[in-house]
């Protein structure tokens, strides 16, 4: 595969069989592992069933009060908006103390009133759109819909992916698509991306105008139910759209038990009952295979269901995470605002004519190439049904009929076709001088533009030698100075933006270098005050401008040009670190030399102040005689080493220099 994303590659493919492995597990686009769902404590607490003893307790934190004020008051604590947000979230509550310790130890996040970072994550994004994210053993991320793995109440943390995948996707290829509302049902059932059978019809059952069905009218309404005539045909094509699906489903039986996932949207209480109402319910609600769509969808149409049907079977495969979450970021967008949005007054303004919407005739085939890529179509029997049309057709009259069009002839065209020929030929008129010349001058700049931009310096360079050619006649003209003129003297855009601005926004390092050696003025500014170092952010870009001010530090005021001076070279600051830790290392060497003399100096002392007054005095004396004869009095029992001004280590009433010869004695005794 290469490393690139796969974009809308279909869930049934081999593509996706092949990397969907068995260690598939959910991921978060943050880059952060951690397990969506509740751990088993959590879960454990959540299956423990809390009673209130009274009725003045706190369900989310599960505890009681003795009085209203308490309750009051912990409303406002931070340890209640945390156990909000875990409810939010269908995780178990947590306890006082334990929020306490989270407080101390930095666990909780934002719990105050904004979820503004909460809301503004990829994650949170996704979860919206209903989109799931699995990383396999290779590092790849899958973007799926969540319906494809588990239904609504379904835990992230039960499911095996690898399985679901294999049953729903990989083994049973055949989905169900039911969509049912105003009045309005369409369904089908796929098998891979081909309907094998599909259905669409619509009952007049939503009141014009006020919107909602008659029987929520009729619930409202009370004991009264309106007795109009659009009422009674109201009620009676709810009745018929309840059986006509019915009648439906009853037909598609075999197929739907067929069927690896079933996907419906039933909005409101009166289109879910016509699916799951009743004794003998459509569907059943404990069917382990129903799924809602997860997005927002249009009118129940046959054209709409293949639409969802290609969007749930649709996936994304990204080769890393870093790449799933830079590329899913680019398709957030701040919400537009459409009619839906504005806020629709309550009344109906009766003054003002109905808006007209263009909607599609029944007989336009503008998609019928879309759809015959996916249905097939019976042609034998179409043409046998248009050549017996022809059969009957064949005893057809045709009559000749005159018509006048003298009534007409004061709209005719008064021009003779000469008269038209002329007025056609017509030349335009001629531009003027000024006109030709000012857009000449445009088409040099945006040649000029056009080359900054890509960066080109062998054209850039061809160009400054054909204005030298110009001024050739002009002497006692430096080069220095025409280049100065022909790079500084115009700007090439409405920005105010000259040769190294553009150049620099582009990030061309080696125009930019070119431009700076020919005289172009690093000061300048365009429009924003900004010069050419300021305007870009590149490091490579920002670079050329600073060694450049330092091999000629007096071309230019490059505190106007805004260019740091005194900022450090990447090899300067490596040879500077390498100093400083030479520095330090020799800090260290010395500070241990001054601790191992210390140590010294100290096992010394504690052995002289060991030793008892006699040795002490005989250590004395011995020091005095030393110091006046210079003749080594006492020296080491085994290697003979002069100890005088030294404490001895005694042993058996020998005495030895160091605690090795002691050993050593000790050793040969024994």
């Amino acid at each position: 595969m290469s490393k690139r994303e796969i974009i809308n590659e279909v869930v049934f493919n081999e593509t996706f069989y092949q990397a969907f492995d068995e260690n598939v597990k959910p991921v978060l686009l943050d880059g952060i592992l951690e397990k969506v769902t509740d751990t088993k404590d959590d879960l454990e607490k959540k299956q423990t069933n809390w009673s209130s003893k009274n009725n003045l307790s706190c369900s989310y934190c599960q505890t009681d009060f003795s009085n209203v004020q308490q309750q009051r008051e912990h409303y406002r604590l931070d340890w209640h908006r945390y156990n909000l947000k875990q409810s939010i979230q269908s995780r178990a509550p947590v306890s006082e103390e334990e929020f306490l310790n989270k407080t101390e130890n930095d666990d909780v996040s934002s719990i105050s009133g904004s979820d503004t970072e909460e809301e503004d994550s990829l994650d949170t994004y996704a979860t919206a759109q209903g989109k799931i994210f699995l990383q396999n053993k290779k590092g790849q991320v899958f973007s799926l819909y969540r319906g494809l793995f588990l239904d609504k109440k379904g835990e992230l943390s039960n499911v095996d992916f690898y399985k679901q995948y294999i049953q729903n996707c990989a083994d049973n290829k055949k989905w169900a698509v039911l969509m049912l509302g105003g009045g309005h049902f369409a369904g089908a059932i796929f098998d891979y991306l081909t309907p094998v059978v599909h259905k669409t019809f619509h009952c007049y059952t939503v009141r014009a105008g006020q919107g909602g069905s008659q029987s929520s009218r009729d619930s409202k309404s009370g004991g009264s139910h309106p007795k109009s005539a659009g009422a009674s045909l109201r009620r009676y094509n709810e009745q018929a759209l309840v059986d006509h699906v019915r009648s439906i489903m009853e037909l598609w039986t075999e197929e739907i038990k067929n069927c690896s996932l079933i996907f419906y949207r039933a909005s409101g209480p009166y289109n879910r009952s016509v699916l799951f109402g009743g004794k003998d319910p459509i569907l059943d609600r404990n069917d382990p295979r129903l799924r809602t769509i997860p997005f927002s969808t249009g009118r129940a149409t046959f054209k709409e269901v293949k639409r969802v049907h290609l969007e749930l079977v649709s996936g994304v495969i990204y080769e890393t995470l870093d790449e799933a979450a830079s590329l899913f970021a680019k398709q957030r967008s701040p919400e537009k605002e459409t009619k839906r949005n504005k806020v629709r007054s309550s009344c109906i303004n009766r003054a003002k004519s109905r808006e007209i919407i263009q909607r599609p005739l029944p007989g336009d085939t503008g998609n019928s190439s879309s759809e015959e890529n996916i249905s097939n179509v019976n042609y034998a029997r179409l043409e046998s049904e248009n050549l017996e049309d022809a059969g009957e057709n064949d005893n057809l009259v045709s009559d000749v009929l005159e018509v006048s069009f003298d009534d007409l002839k004061e709209y005719a065209d008064s021009l003779t076709p000469e008269e038209r020929r002329n007025h056609q030929n017509k030349r335009k008129p001629k531009k003027s001088k000024n006109q030709k010349l000012r857009e000449k001058e445009e088409a040099r700049k945006k040649n000029l533009v056009d080359i900054l931009t890509k960066g080109n310096v062998i054209l850039m360079k061809e160009l400054f030698e054909e204005r030298l050619k110009t001024f050739q006649d002009i002497p006692n003209m430096p080069e220095s100075d025409l280049a100065k003129e022909f790079f500084n003297s115009e700007v090439l855009d409405d920005k105010g933006n000259g040769f190294l601005h553009i150049a620099a926004l582009n990030e061309h390092d080696e125009m930019i270098q070119y431009l700076l050696e020919n005289n172009a003025d690093p000061c300048a500014k365009n429009k924003n005050q900004q010069t050419p170092y300021s305007c870009t952010k590149s490091k490579t870009v920002r670079e050329v401008f600073r060694k450049f001010a330092k091999e000629n530090p007096d071309k230019y005021d490059y505190n106007k040009a805004q260019i740091p001076l005194n900022v450090l070279t990447d090899q300067e600051i490596a040879e500077k670190k390498k100093a400083q830790r030479k520095v330090k290392k020799d800090k260290e060497k010395e500070k241990k030399k001054e601790n191992y003399i210390k140590q010294k100096e100290y096992e010394e002392t504690n052995r002289f102040l060991n030793l008892s007054d006699r040795e002490k005095r005989a250590l004395a004396a011995e020091r005095r005689i030393l110091n006046a004869h210079g003749k080594v009095i006492s020296r080491c029992f085994l290697c003979g080493s002069d100890m005088a001004g030294r404490t001895p280590f005694e042993y058996l009433e020998n005495r030895f220099c160091s605690i090795e010869c002691l050993k050593s004695h000790r050793l040969k005794i024994h």
